[in-house]
C-alpha cells in the first residue's frame, strides 16, 4: 500500500524556493521570454490580455467592516490575554462578598486573583511590576486626557452655537 506524500511539493502552492543562483535565475527568465514571444498575437495572447486580476476585498460588507477589524483584533487579544485573571476576580470576588470566609481564607481567595493577574502579566519581576504599572497609570492618564479636551472642545461648539444661534440670519 503507498503512502502518499504528507508534505505536498512547494511548487504546487506557488512557493518561491530559495538558493537558486543569478545564472538559474536568468536562464529562466530567458525561457519564459522566448514562451512569451511565441504567444504574441495568438488567440490565447488575447484572452490573458482579458483578464484582469481581482483583489477580494469583501464587497460592500468586507469594506464597511474592514476598519473596524484592528479595534475587534485588539479586544479580542486582550481578552485572550486577561481573560483568565479578570474571570478569578469576578470568582473571588463573588466568593469573598457572598460566602461567609473568615478573614485569612478570604485573604487567600484574593492572592489567588492576584496570581492570576500577575500570571497573565507574563510573571513579571519587580523592576518590570513597576515598569507596568506606571505605564498603565500613564496610559490611563494620557485616555483621560484625550477625553477632557475632546469634551471641552464639544462645550465650546456647544457655547458658541449657544451664543450666535442663528449665524445665517440677517437683521435689519
Amino acid at each position: 500500500m503507498a503512502i502518499p506524500n504528507p508534505l505536498p511539493d512547494p511548487e504546487e502552492h506557488g512557493e518561491e524556493l530559495g538558493g537558486r543562483s543569478a545564472a538559474a535565475k536568468a536562464h529562466e527568465q530567458s525561457v519564459l521570454d522566448s514562451l512569451a514571444a511565441d504567444m504574441h498575437g495568438t488567440a490565447a495572447h488575447k484572452l490573458a490580455a482579458q483578464l484582469v486580476p481581482v483583489v477580494p476585498d469583501g464587497g460592500h460588507v468586507g469594506r464597511t467592516i474592514a476598519p473596524h477589524v484592528s479595534r475587534a483584533t485588539k479586544a479580542r487579544d486582550g481578552l485572550r490575554i486577561w481573560g483568565p485573571a479578570v474571570a478569578t476576580t469576578a470568582v473571588a470576588g463573588t466568593a469573598v462578598a457572598v460566602l461567609p470566609l473568615p478573614g485569612p481564607l478570604s485573604l487567600y481567595v484574593l492572592a489567588i486573583a492576584a496570581f492570576g493577574w500577575w500570571h497573565c502579566a507574563g510573571r513579571p519581576g519587580v523592576t518590570e511590576s513597576i515598569q507596568m504599572a506606571f505605564y498603565a497609570v500613564a496610559d490611563a492618564g494620557s485616555w483621560i486626557r484625550r477625553h477632557i479636551e475632546q469634551l471641552a472642545h464639544r462645550r465650546a461648539r456647544y457655547e458658541i452655537r449657544r451664543a450666535n444661534p442663528n449665524p445665517n440670519k440677517k437683521e435689519n
